[in-house]
């Protein structure tokens, strides 16, 4: 299992031993909230609707009888009439029951069989025979009147078995051939980089660079989900992309015949209006019973689902190309090959797309189906975690679902659709019958941006307005101390042991190295009594001497994965530097003012988050690298240059700034903040390794009963060996008491064994090390990224516009807000990847640094609306310089 799917498990627990009180959120809901005071309410309600339903009963044929007799509208009061005497009679009869069928009863003594009898509650015989007024009461008389369909159903599958084998053979084919082809021998064997790499380069093709690189990242966090995802997950992968290339391949060719042919349209109609309303559970029975359970299946039973609507679509789309069109095509003598192909299909292309998205997107949602089905991918995965009550492996393959469902989606979308992949989703289902709807979005979307570029005027001579003095200062300075952060990490940060790395590995609590004045030789040589056991060591013939060792800021020992992504904020400040420098406002957004002052708080942030990590309590001999203290020291140069640098930019909201103060932007914080508070009591590291939940006592216990497995072990291959000297002697009976005492012995051993394994497992089991974020034998990053996250408050209020509506003002306090959640967020985020990077079986980072980074991402997602608003202001050619 994978060290990220652990963690959800251990980390929500709390290492307060067995008298645990809960959380103190808990324990507020809990003192503000009644469930026995709810479960009164509602059973007051069941009782107010049941007698309303029975005053309803009886008044409304009352009232339709003395309506109908003061309108003298006779038919109304008959009906008022014989539905009260109706009521009446029903709920006046007593409460008999009918035994179905053929029944023997005792009758003064005498056997009586019935059929249908009347019996009450206790099973009495009230009426040999019930009339057809009492059957009819009864639920029971509909099993005298039953309609076969399963068996009729259960002969049509039978005798498709037995005749047409070669027919279900020849359906089967395509699907099981394109399965193993796409699923077996290409995706699954491909190297995960490889795959990461081509849906990369499908997504930059088909949507753009933005898309294909969020496309691979979510791949790759598939991936780092651990081996077994990433399988899943490539044949999930090609599970959809057979049922996808299956819909196309029929789909398109129907819907064109439809489309063309009126015939075709109507026969194919009513067979897509009952495909699209029965439900997707029910199309499971034909595919299982005449093709098993599997991927094939599975696939036939998705494709079946989502064809719908890319024919329904094709066939509009077809039949909107305009008439005039396509007979302009004809009057020229073009063949109907060149027409479909040449008029109709290019000016349908619109249509075609939208249907083949909904099919991709009805395709996704048929996953969880398709795992129940007894196909294999991340629905597998998810259903098995589901029904093992397996919490681990159900987060972990819903996470990896949910990534491959959004890639998909992402890549498909049309550019009209914007929507949430959850959006899209439901509306593909509730459109699933009228999916022309969804052309109209796209269609009305297009014609927007058509005529939006229409009215665009021509844009005149313009630039960007160069850097003044105080701003080019400012941006060198955070370029040098960009270039100093880059050589602080080839320093060290980690002497003789690893200040993060110790947490995950026991090695690394001391990283000295013993060197020997003499020669290293076997023990056993100079022991050659044998008293120092029969393990195989090396000891030194001269004096020993430990060497100190130190560890840069990427090794996985020193600064690991917080080195690392302090490298990348450092070049993106270098390069957003050297872009300002030499063309001004020509780089992206993001490597602006308020970009560089992300990159310096982010590096900042880092190398903070490395040297306040509390290291383990088996580190005694670590000492702080000058590496960490010199990246501290250039990220708050490059932190105080940016913050210059933006406070001197010369930057412009695109459009007004809304003069309202940003309350949901406040309340967004505040809830990241609250986040951050559970992430504070929630586990930062989880440990079930047995040298950590191994306490000395237990020690002790385990170190007797091995003893006592080993005295008994010797003990009865001393009887033994002595109950063969007695036999060879002929004492038979003295054998036999000693064979008695080896069985004993043996029976003790075992005992002692069992009773050793019993309750080592039962440590590691039970005795998880957990640490939070505020424990002061913790790693305490929790403490620090709260204080952090109760700054941010204070910070986003400027921001928000609590202090005036000056845009300017809110832009410069919006980035510094957002640039303590990004450090939040890459603080937690180093945690969580060093940790991952160096650990052992059974070490994993907790859920409390997961939380924490959602925390800070979500305070960097708050400012990220009002930062896209500005940019750099310019000059225009055709203004005369003198002008005021």
């Amino acid at each position: 299992m994978s060290a990220i799917s652990t963690a959800v498990v251990g980390a929500l627990a709390q290492a307060d031993g067995a008298q645990q009180q809960g959380h103190f959120i808990d324990r507020f809901i809990d003192t503000v909230t009644s469930p026995e005071a709810g479960d009164v309410v509602i059973d007051w309600f069941q009782v107010a609707i049941e007698w309303l339903v029975l005053i309803a009963v009886f008044a409304i044929p009352a009232l339709m009888l003395i309506g109908g007799i003061r309108s003298r509208r006779w038919s109304v009061a008959s009906g008022g009439l014989v539905s009260l005497l109706a009521v009446l009679w029903y709920r006046t009869r007593p409460n008999e029951l009918i035994a179905s069928g053929r029944r023997k009863f005792a009758q003064e003594g005498e056997p009586l069989e019935c059929v249908n009898a009347i019996i009450d509650e206790e099973g009495e015989l009230l009426e040999c025979s019930s009339g057809l007024t009492s059957q009819v009461r009864q639920n029971t008389v509909l099993d005298q009147w039953t309609i076969p369909v399963g068996d009729w159903g259960e002969q049509t599958v039978r005798w498709v078995e037995n005749n047409l084998d070669a027919t279900l053979q020849v359906i089967k084919w395509p699907f099981s051939r394109l399965l193993d082809l796409i699923v077996d021998q290409w995706l699954v064997q491909m190297s995960w980089v490889t795959v990461c790499l081509m849906v990369f380069v499908i997504g930059w093709l088909v949507r753009g660079f933005a898309v294909g690189a969020m496309s691979a990242v979510a791949l790759i966090g598939c991936g780092l989900l651990g081996a077994e995802y990433w399988v899943e997950t490539a044949r999930t992968l090609g599970f959809i992309a057979v049922a996808v290339l299956l819909c196309v391949i029929v789909g398109i060719p129907v819907g064109v015949l439809c489309g063309r042919v009126d015939g075709a349209w109507t026969v194919v109609r009513p067979v897509l209006d009952a495909m699209q309303v029965v439900h997707s559970f029910v199309y499971m029975l034909p595919f299982i019973y005449f093709f098993g359970i599997g991927f094939v299946s599975a696939t036939m039973v998705t494709m079946t689902f989502a064809l719908p609507p890319l024919i329904r679509l094709t066939n509009l789309g077809i039949r909107q190309v305009p008439e005039d069109v396509v007979e302009a095509a004809r009057a020229y003598g073009a063949p109907e090959r060149r027409v479909l192909f040449d008029v109709q299909l290019p000016l349908a292309r619109p249509a075609i797309m939208t249907g083949l998205n909904q099919t991709l997107l009805l395709s996704i949602s048929m996953l969880g189906i398709a795992a129940i089905m007894g196909a294999g991918g991340l629905g597998r995965l998810l259903y098995q975690g589901i029904q093992n009550q397996d919490i681990a492996l159900g987060v972990s393959g819903g996470l990896a679902f949910f990534l491959v469902a959004v890639v998909l989606d992402r890549i498909s979308q049309t550019d009209a659709d914007s929507r949430n992949l959850m959006s899209r989703i439901v509306t593909a289902w509730s459109n699933r019958r009228t999916p022309e709807k969804l052309l109209e979005v796209a269609q009305s979307a297009a014609t927007e941006k058509a005529s939006r570029l229409a009215e665009e005027p021509e844009p005149p001579d313009e630039d960007f307005v160069p850097a003044s003095g105080r701003e080019r200062t400012s941006v060198i300075v955070a370029g040098a101390a960009a270039l100093v952060m880059l050589v602080a990490l080839l320093l060290p940060w980690s002497v003789d042991a690893g200040r993060v790395s110790a947490w995950a590995r026991f090695d690394d609590a001391d990283l000295r190295t013993e060197q020997c004045a003499g020669e290293w030789v076997d023990a056993a040589q100079l022991d050659p009594s044998g008293t120092s056991g029969s393990t195989s060591e090396l000891a030194c013939t001269g004096e020993t001497q430990l060497l100190s060792n130190s560890f840069n800021g990427v090794s996985p020992s020193g600064g690991s994965w917080y080195g690392i992504f302090m490298a990348a904020l450092a070049m993106s400040l270098l390069t957003s530097a050297a872009m300002m420098l030499l063309r001004p406002g020509m780089a992206p957004p993001w490597f602006g003012p308020h970009g560089a002052v992300m990159f310096a708080s982010g590096s900042l942030g880092l190398s903070l988050a490395f040297l306040l990590t509390n290291p383990p309590s088996a580190v005694a001999v670590h000492a702080t690298g000058i590496g960490v203290w010199v990246a501290v020291g250039a990220g708050l140069v490059a932190v105080a240059s940016a913050i210059s640098w933006l406070w001197n930019a010369p930057m412009t909201a695109r459009r007004p700034l809304s003069a309202r103060v940003g309350w949901g932007r406040l309340a967004g914080c505040a809830f990241a903040v609250l986040l951050l508070v559970i992430g504070v009591y929630s586990g930062w590291s989880y440990d079930t390794r047995e040298g950590s939940v191994i306490g000395p006592e237990l020690q002790a216990e385990l170190d007797a009963l091995e003893e006592e497995a080993r005295a008994q072990a010797r003990e009865s291959n001393e009887l033994a060996a002595a109950a063969t000297a007695e036999e060879a002697a002929g004492n038979l009976a003295r054998a036999e008491e000693l064979r008695n005492a080896e069985i004993v012995a043996k029976q003790a051993e075992s005992a002692a064994s069992n009773e050793f394994t019993t309750k080592r497992s039962e440590a590691q089991r039970k005795g998880d090390v957990i640490f939070n974020g505020y424990q002061s034998d913790g790693s305490r990053l929790g403490i620090w990224t709260l204080l952090a996250g109760l700054a941010v408050l204070g910070l986003v209020l400027p921001g928000i516009g609590v202090f005036g509506i000056d845009e300017r003002l809110r832009y410069r306090w919006s980035t510094i807000a957002g640039s303590v959640g990004l450090a939040i967020a890459l603080a937690s985020a180093g945690w969580i990847a060093s940790i991952a990077r160096v650990a052992e079986v059974n070490f994993v980072s907790g859920v409390g640094a997961v939380i924490a980074a959602a925390a800070g991402a979500t305070i960097f997602a708050s400012s990220r609306g009002t930062l896209a608003e500005f940019e750099r202001n310019k000059v225009y050619g055709d203004i005369p310089a003198n002008t005021p």
